[in-house]
């Protein structure tokens, strides 16, 4: 396929994963345990993934790919690499929780210049490919009209990853959270919230760990939107950052960065 862009990429696979998620969500078999109680890979996983992986090469035939399932020995280069993260959220997909999503996010010397996120939920996708445009399906993002309150999601789908002081850093943070802010606490267990704080169906996020295909797509898009992201300790945001907080807006992301530093 010659001349493909990004944008014409993921109009045409958005739609083909939610299709094949779809037509699987209500058989799904466990293939792979992954050494933690309720971390594994389904059948659903793979095949999404194969699906993926499959245009892409097809479309860029010369890009790398960094993949869960498969692919995830890939070293990321100085030129383009796909990350890609078929389902995350695959717990709750298994558990008939309808709060998972696929990240695909294009690296180009080292920075996201194009991301998607598709949205189960909602059977719609979240994408961009830079200049601050953000799209939900074909149409233009914009952002919310009400003020609802800001919703922070504490990612407790990471605390099995940590160490025990970060776990005990983790649980000081929540507590002053809850004691010395006046925000909504909420955990979707999976990276869909990070794509929500992207537009405004949560305000920020704190995540203790991750692979670079669990959040590299919707920083993209919170930055896209205005929004901040960084890494725990404040440093910069880049693909390989372990762990990070996301606001979007920045003065979201100072309230939830200097609570954290002091907690």
């Amino acid at each position: 396929m010659d001349d493909v862009t990004e944008t014409e990429f993921f109009h045409n696979i958005a739609p083909a994963v939610i299709k094949l998620v779809k037509g699987r969500n209500k058989k799904i078999a466990v293939i792979e345990n992954k050494g933690f109680v309720g971390d594994y890979a389904t059948q659903v996983d793979v095949d999404t993934e194969e699906l993926i992986v499959t245009l892409l090469k097809k479309c860029f035939p010369k890009d790398q790919i960094l993949a869960e399932e498969g692919y995830s020995d890939t070293v990321i280069p100085t030129d383009r690499i796909w990350l890609i993260d078929p389902i995350c959220g695959t717990n709750n997909l298994g558990k008939g929780i309808n709060n998972f999503c696929t990240n695909i996010a294009l690296v180009n010397a080292g920075k996201v210049v194009a991301s998607c996120v598709i949205d189960h939920s909602q059977s719609e996708y979240l994408w961009s490919v830079g200049g601050g445009n953000v799209f939900v399906n074909t149409e233009p993002y914009l952002p919310p009209s009400l003020d609802l309150g800001q919703k922070i999601d504490i990612n407790f789908g990471s605390v099995r990853s940590v160490g025990k002081g970060l776990r005990q850093k983790h649980n000081s943070y929540l507590r002053k959270l809850i004691d010395e802010t006046d925000f909504d606490i909420v955990s979707l267990n999976s990276s869909l919230s990070f794509a929500y704080a992207a537009i405004g169906k949560t305000d920020g996020f704190i995540n203790m760990f991750n692979h670079p295909w669990d959040i590299a797509a919707a920083s993209f898009l919170i930055q896209e939107t205005g929004g901040v992201i960084t890494g725990l300790d404040g440093s910069p945001w880049t693909v390989t950052t372990v762990g990070a907080i996301g606001g979007r807006t920045p003065e979201v992301h100072k309230r939830l960065s200097d609570l954290y530093l002091n907690s």
